[in-house]
């Protein structure tokens, strides 16, 4: 859908906007005779922009947007393989010394943030850097190069170049039919990963790698990371792992992340998959790219939320992931999301229904009703974001939304998600403070946006006004655009009018002047003193109708300004002329001397209260975060008890397979596991042959296996047949799990590709595969 700009591509500044609104009540009184004289003159002034000025932002702001789920629509298609199935073994211990190859470096932390010996110890991210610029059909090595860049990767940015004589044509995988495979990129000297980009690229991934150990517990891998290499891995041609990942393994690591810097286009910095993961589903390699024209000075802090951004997914925040997650007793999730047909909000959505998503959700947003179910997933933007982000209506500036920038804030939901993959254990004070929906409670989260107070919406009647965390004056950007928009979106009268992002479900909100902050003096305008304004890192934006005395204020009597605050004696204090003033505890107007009008003060905790704010149906001691609060009421995590959640005890006494310790946690027999002992083990056998154990049962699904190509489906027992593609459908789709007589029959149904065979000529392999679903399963061992 094509947008119509009716004011140009640049910020609004808050003096334009004035001079624009003013413009307007002139024309009118004069009949609209002067209306194309103002018009052509404020195009020549300034123009509106639309992208980058969220989440009261003062400047123009860069952002990356994700193509991840745009990734995951390719892997789906047959012929592609999804990731390796890789065991590893598993028993708690101390880390040991670090072993470093060449143009390989394991970064981390030292000290292990006093996890016991018993437990879950940080992450190990180990980044190998051995592939960047060393990929002579995908890396520039010099300007002119024709290099090939994915179907996805080109398509989302500028159309791809022509292709090349005697190369293959063009892609298109949004076409009818869709094309996929390679498109042509022109380097130019920006996409060159010289040595200067390279420090930049390992010290920004360093520091990545630096953040996750700190955020995340893993239980560690003993002895080294084995890995599969049975193809390559990643994206767009992979990265081939090398042979001593293979033979050897790899010391001190849980997780693996080869690193290419291929160009991109448009303004996705980089992307990231998942390419092996161990028998009980948590990722252990993965492929990461960066694009050389963003590793620049400029991009120092953009490209550091976007590396942390692309590793979420990486780690589990991806459908792909979702098929695998466990719950505390280390079986399969029966539901991870649920979609559902919302009357409310006019559409289908997808909700997150993890027990510690809907927690912290529930704290976040003050959601204590029973009508809160869960967290949305994106359904919108396309192209890449829907299904693997949250929907930036509600979470905004959230990191794992499908649009990052420099603004980007870390939440305890995006923890807690990967925290009920039952692979990680969260360190929430990594989290950082969302603002965005802050104790707005269950109807800002279940309600169309139309619906919304305050700051958190606008409209025609209300041109400016303060963004929603105060910290700058903004406007309300409402856009024309060029068909209407989606039944569920027309909040306005003209079906094809809404606010600026597809991202925010086209949501009205004020969005900052770009002079417009209240914090920042170095980017905003002078205050107005003839209105008492102060700007300054204490300043807020407050309604106001104040203007010294013997000053008339102009055509608004009712506006905003900057004002100081603090918070003294659990009260909320505003100044005006030096002038200190104590507000009412709910918020009201206060008057100064010297002044005509009135400041209008915020309630005391939007702007000074750290802790909750007291919100209707909330539970004593907020159920010590070891379950749900509904009305009040305290559901517990399994394993808890009490009437806020605050008592520990063996589930089922162990199931009569561990010893329940002291503290009320189950010491489980070998052959068992989970929080409660009552989940069998696989033998290990199940990992070697390809499949992944839940509850004694050695499993294999379509989703986890796709790549090979089954034939002769009639000779596959009938048990097979139930396989289906659980991600095209839901994620409680079917299992199969065939027994050891059936390999036999499910090796004669297997045709290999002819490149995968040609790896392995040298080794003794038995090879299975199920039909019935268009993607097919994989064993390969050694026979012994």
């Amino acid at each position: 859908m094509e947008l119509i700009i009716r004011f140009g591509s640049r910020s609004l500044t808050r003096f334009d906007f004035k001079l624009r609104f003013a413009a307007v009540l002139l024309e009118v009184l004069l009949l609209l005779l002067w209306f194309e004289a103002a018009t052509a003159k404020f195009r020549d002034h300034d123009d509106l922009q639309w992208e980058g000025q969220e989440r009261g932002s003062t400047e123009n702001i860069a952002s990356h947007s994700c193509i991840h789920d745009q990734i995951v629509e390719q892997r789906r298609r047959p012929g592609l393989k999804v990731y390796s199935v890789t065991p590893q073994v598993y028993e708690h211990s101390g880390i040991s010394n670090h072993v470093h190859h060449n143009g390989r470096s394991l970064l981390g932390i030292p000290e292990l943030l006093g996890h016991p010996k018993d437990a879950k110890q940080p992450i190990r991210i180990f980044l190998n850097y051995d592939a960047v610029g060393h990929s002579q059909d995908r890396d520039c090595r010099k300007v002119g190069d024709i290099v090939k860049v994915g179907a996805l990767v080109s398509m989302l940015g500028e159309p791809p170049l022509s292709s090349p004589p005697g190369t293959p044509s063009s892609c298109n995988p949004h076409g009818e039919p869709p094309i996929y495979g390679d498109c042509w990129y022109n380097c130019t000297l920006d996409d060159i990963s010289g040595e200067d980009k390279r420090r930049r690229l390992r010290k920004a991934l360093g520091q990545t790698a630096d953040w996750f150990k700190r955020a995340l517990a893993v239980e560690p891998v003993r002895g080294n990371l084995r890995l599969s290499g049975y193809s390559a891995c990643g994206q767009d041609g992979g990265v081939q792992l090398p042979r001593e990942y293979v033979e050897d393994g790899v010391a001190d690591a849980d997780l693996v992340l080869l690193v290419t810097t291929r160009p991109t286009t448009g303004n996705t910095l980089a992307w990231a998959v998942a390419c092996e993961r161990d028998q009980w589903g948590r990722a252990i390699a993965g492929h990461v790219n960066v694009a050389p024209r963003h590793l620049t000075a400029e991009a120092k802090t953009l490209l550091s939320a976007t590396l942390i951004h692309e590793v979420m997914h990486v780690l589990g925040f991806d459908p792909h992931a979702f098929a695998h997650f466990r719950d505390e007793r280390k079986r399969r999730r029966s539901q991870v999301t649920v979609q559902t047909m919302d009357e409310k909000l006019g559409r289908m959505v997808t909700r997150v229904v993890l027990p510690r998503v809907i927690m912290h959700s529930q704290h976040h947003y003050g959601a204590f009703s029973e009508n809160f179910t869960g967290l949305e997933l994106e359904d919108g933007g396309g192209r890449g974001t829907s299904g693997s982000h949250w929907e930036k209506r509600l979470l905004m500036n959230e990191i794992m939304t499908g649009s990052v920038d420099t603004r980007s804030v870390v939440s305890k939901m995006t923890l807690a998600l990967l925290e009920d993959s039952g692979w990680y254990q969260a360190n929430y004070s990594m989290a950082d403070r969302l603002d965005w929906g802050r104790n707005q409670g269950t109807d800002f989260v279940t309600s169309p946006c139309n619906l919304w107070k305050g700051a958190y919406h606008c409209n025609t009647t209300n041109f400016s006004g303060c963004t929603y965390n105060r910290e700058a004056e903004g406007y309300c950007p409402i856009v024309s655009y060029s068909g209407d928009l989606p039944q569920w979106a027309q909040y306005f009268p003209q079906a094809n009018k809404g606010g600026q992002s597809s991202l925010a479900d086209y949501c009205a909100y004020f969005v900052a002047y770009s002079d417009g902050s209240c914090t920042d003096i170095n980017s905003a305008r002078a205050p107005d003193r003839m209105l008492g304004e102060v700007r300054g890192s204490n300043s807020r934006c407050m309604a106001s109708s104040l203007v010294r005395m013997g000053f008339v204020r102009g055509s608004v009597t009712q506006g905003n300004g900057c004002y100081q605050h603090r918070c003294v004696n659990n009260s909320l204090e505003v100044a005006v002329d030096g002038i200190w003033k104590v507000c009412p505890k709910s918020g009201g107007p206060v008057q100064f001397p010297g002044f005509n009008g009135e400041l209008i003060c915020p309630a005391y905790h939007e702007l000074c209260s750290t802790a909750s704010v007291s919100v209707s149906g909330q539970c004593a001691n907020s159920c010590n975060f070891n379950g749900h609060c509904v009305n009040g009421k305290c559901h517990c995590f399994l394993g808890f008890h009490g009437h806020d959640c605050s008592k520990r005890s063996c589930p089922s006494n162990c199931n009569g397979h561990g010893k329940c310790l002291a503290n009320g946690v189950c010491e489980c027999d070998n052959g068992h596991a989970g929080i409660d002992c009552s989940t069998a083990v696989c033998n290990e056998q199940c990992s070697l042959h390809g499949g992944v154990c839940d509850n004694g049962i050695c499993e294999f699904r379509c989703s986890d296996y796709a790549g090979y190509t089954c034939q002769n489906s009639s000779t596959l027992l009938s048990s097979l047949s139930v396989c289906k593609d659980v991600l095209q459908r839901e994620l409680s789709g079917q299992h199969c799990a065939p027994s050891g007589q059936v390999y036999y029959s499910m090796a004669i149904a297997m045709q290999l590709p002819s490149d995968w065979l040609a790896g392995f000529r040298s080794k003794n392999v038995i090879t299975t595969g199920i039909t019935d679903c268009g993607y097919a399963i994989r064993h390969v061992s050694h026979i012994i």
